[in-house]
């Protein structure tokens, strides 16, 4: 079980979030809202400075930058989302956020971000989303080098949460998929992000200096 604070410009929302291996897609009969292919580009230092704290730097489809910020919690529920447009690039923020994180960072335009910092990992997906109710959103995910993934959230309108109510929200999103028949016995519960998996599969040294890892 992921919780995501996303602190996106307006928004006050976290996200219970859980994912799952698949061997291939389950059959789905709820509404599709989008499909689409997404380039998510995750970026770090040279001497993977993010990576070690638990902070991630992402620009999908070179519309928007994220990073994803450590709350100092092992267990990699929780995560601060701070979210800009990809245009016009904007350095003054970015540096300000690697200035927070203790980075003296500058980049004045993309081809200087790209020249100081080093692709971390490339996660390229096909991605159907499906919308449960006004709360409850899950995708399917396929994702070239990795496989066939399952996620599915709840967003949930409040600025914190405690671990019994997240437990709550986990079981409501657990019998959703089993009323629905969307999990097999062979499917594996995942518990860390795409970019640990991949890392786990193309480049085991920096996997092993990231802050979380499988148990």
């Amino acid at each position: 079980m992921f919780f995501c604070y996303n602190k996106s410009v307006g928004d006050n929302m976290i996200e219970v979030e859980l994912k799952y291996k698949l061997k291939s897609f389950p059959k789905v009969d709820f509404p599709l809202v989008e499909e689409r292919r997404e380039e998510d580009i995750y970026y770090d230092t040279k001497n993977y400075d993010l990576l070690r704290n638990g902070n991630f730097l992402r620009i999908r489809n070179q519309e928007k930058i994220d990073f994803k910020l450590s709350t100092n919690d092992l267990t990699h529920l929780y995560c601060r989302e701070t979210r800009f447009p990809f245009s016009p690039f904007p350095s003054e923020k970015i540096e300000e956020v690697f200035q927070n994180l203790k980075l003296d960072i500058s980049c004045y335009n993309y081809e200087e971000f790209k020249e100081k910092l080093i692709v971390l990992a490339p996660i390229l997906k096909k991605r159907k989303t499906y919308k449960i109710n006004d709360s409850i959103t899950m995708v399917l995910d396929e994702i070239e080098d990795l496989g066939y993934f399952l996620e599915i959230e709840y967003d949930v309108e409040q600025e914190s949460i405690t671990e019994e109510e997240g437990k709550k929200y986990e079981d409501i999103l657990i019998s959703v998929l089993k009323e629905n028949k969307l999990l097999q016995e062979e499917n594996k519960k995942v518990s860390i992000g795409y970019v640990e998996l991949y890392l786990k599969e193309h480049n085991i040294e920096a996997y092993h200096l990231g802050l979380y890892q499988e148990n």
